[in-house]
């Protein structure tokens, strides 16, 4: 008999809760009033949130439904001084639920997308953020998404994130039909990690099972969350309600200490959030407060979802050539990417200059060492040339970063420059190629004179006679210098790959990027021309 009446119990709360539903819909359409005013006036506040998503929303031993995002909807009951009834929602009819009005607000890990403001009503600010990271065994060595390169990841079927996190680490991905088989599969030692959502896998890290497994690679594609609400409530009260007590969690520290409840790892995006929210101009009022059309300031608000019409400038002409025709200049108009992109083309015509100066100085040295005809030094000096041309430049820095670096690093704590081991490459490199052109210009030269000696004197004529050859290897050498990215040197290449990862804008950036690697290479060579010009001519 108690058998029974337990089992009726969830039945009951069920029946409930339709119950509930159903009034609220029919008192809802029956009124023209706000959902702000339906919330006071009922003196019930009905949020739908998950219930199988640890530690966000989760049943207790219980079956209490507790967690991160429960807190969220209590505090707002309480601030509004009415009482929270609960809706379980799931990741599947979250969205329906919200939209037939049978909840006033949704919190339940809703990612912020465009194609979901369309639907719904996402509320700024954002109250926290998810990404994509590796859960991995106990006794795991990675400390650097880098280190995966080439090795098997266990992932999931059907994740959105895997195409990109394949394409930007090189990972070789183990796809499972489920969260349960990836997880088995490393525990079993058949990958590395398993690639998926960093909050649930702080959910599973909670549990008996994964207790003593890791996760510490920091989340990548990152995305915020927003509370939800109808799409109709937009710009009313219940939106500016929730948007200022989100803004207050920030400011007290509130989501932080939650956080620190529900064992959750310390996330950066509320650190940042904090520090952003908490921030007060010269006269002492805080920076992100409400402007007179009730707006949050621009730098308060998530910038994917800014549009022409709220900004001005260049900002502006961005955003409406990106609204108008879909390109998207972000590297431009955006103040962070352009920094980046301005300090990417810095490194790289620095990169240019060093390379293609480096490999003169080398080629002409080596050249004029090696006509020395000194026994031991002229052989060392050209069997050194020798293995510099013919060893492909990538090969050469690979080997000086992660053979003869990892072992100073490991050995002594030295760590190699690698934008100067890049230049050191690319100079032997480029300078064993020029002094193959001058010697074989020397001998040339010696069979019309038999006492010809290269010497400084007579290097310039000789190099006049060999120019269109030496032209070529430095004009290459500029078109070397875009190996630098793979070794972390943030020049052009770097950081157009860091652009389309975070926005996928693939044909507008790499286009962008093939005209100014053709502007470089034409500006290199009319220099070099110009300078041959200068040097060499009317020297024969």
């Amino acid at each position: 008999m108690r058998q029974g009446k337990t089992n009726a119990r969830p039945c009951l709360q069920a029946g409930r809760a339709c119950l509930f539903a159903f009034i609220l819909v029919v008192a809802s359409a029956a009124h023209g009033e706000s959902r702000m005013d339906q919330i006071v006036k009922r003196g019930v506040l009905v949020v739908g949130v998950k219930t199988d998503y640890p530690p966000f929303g989760m049943l207790s031993a219980d079956a209490t439904p507790q967690g991160f995002e429960h807190d969220l909807a209590q505090d707002l009951a309480h601030r509004l001084g009415v009482v929270l009834h609960k809706v379980a929602v799931t990741g599947a009819n979250r969205m329906q639920v919200l939209d037939e009005g049978r909840i006033d607000v949704m919190i339940s890990t809703l990612g912020d997308t465009y194609e979901r403001r369309q639907i719904a009503g996402l509320v700024e600010p954002n109250y926290y953020s998810s990404g994509v990271t590796l859960m991995t065994r106990p006794d795991s060595k990675l400390s650097a998404w880098t280190d995966l390169r080439g090795q098997k990841v266990c992932a999931t079927q059907g994740s959105y994130f895997n195409r990109a996190m394949a394409t930007r680490y090189l990972l070789d991905l183990q796809v499972f039909p489920s969260g349960r088989d990836a997880k088995l599969g490393v525990r079993d030692g058949r990958c590395a990690g398993w690639l998926f959502d960093n909050t649930a896998i702080a959910g599973d890290l909670l549990s008996s099972e994964w207790k003593n497994y890791k996760s510490t690679l920091p989340p990548q594609l990152l995305t915020p969350w927003a509370i939800a609400i109808a799409r109709s409530e937009k710009g009313g009260a219940l939106e500016m309600f929730i948007g200022d007590t989100v803004a207050d969690w920030h400011r007290q520290g509130v989501l932080l200490d939650l956080e620190k409840k529900w064992r959750l790892p310390p996330s950066m995006f509320l650190t940042e959030m904090h520090t952003l929210w908490n921030k007060k101009d010269e006269k002492g009022a805080f920076i992100c407060r409400r402007l007179a059309n009730g707006q949050w300031p621009l730098a308060c608000r998530n910038p994917v979802f800014i549009t022409s019409t709220e900004t001005t400038g260049l900002q502006q002409w961005g955003l409406l050539l990106k609204e108008k025709t879909g390109v998207n200049l972000t590297f431009v108009y955006d103040e962070y990417e352009r920094d980046q992109f301005l300090r990417a083309l810095c490194i790289t015509l620095a990169l240019t200059v060093s390379c293609v100066f480096g490999s003169l100085a080398s080629g002409t040295i080596l050249a004029l060492a090696v006509e020395r005809k000194i026994l031991l030094l002229s052989r060392f000096l050209k069997g050194l040339a020798l293995i510099g041309r013919l060893t492909p430049p990538l090969l050469q820095i690979y080997v000086l970063v992660f053979g003869i670096g990892s072992l100073l690093a490991a050995s002594w704590g030295v760590q190699l420059n690698s934008f100067l081991v890049v230049v050191l490459c690319l100079c032997w490199y480029t300078g064993s190629c020029l002094l193959h052109i001058l010697e074989n210009a020397g001998d040339k030269e010696r069979l019309r004179n038999p006492g010809f000696r290269l010497t400084l004197r007579t290097l310039r004529p000789l190099v006049s006679r060999c120019s269109t050859s030496i032209l070529a290897c430095l004009v290459n050498v500029t078109k070397a210098t875009m190996m630098a990215s793979a070794v972390a040197v943030p020049e052009l290449l770097s950081v157009s790959t860091s652009i389309i990862a975070e926005h996928g804008a693939v044909a507008t950036v790499m286009n962008t990027l093939m005209l100014l690697f053709l502007l470089l290479v034409f500006v290199v060579l009319r220099l070099l021309q110009w300078m041959e010009q200068r040097w060499c001519r009317g020297m024969d």
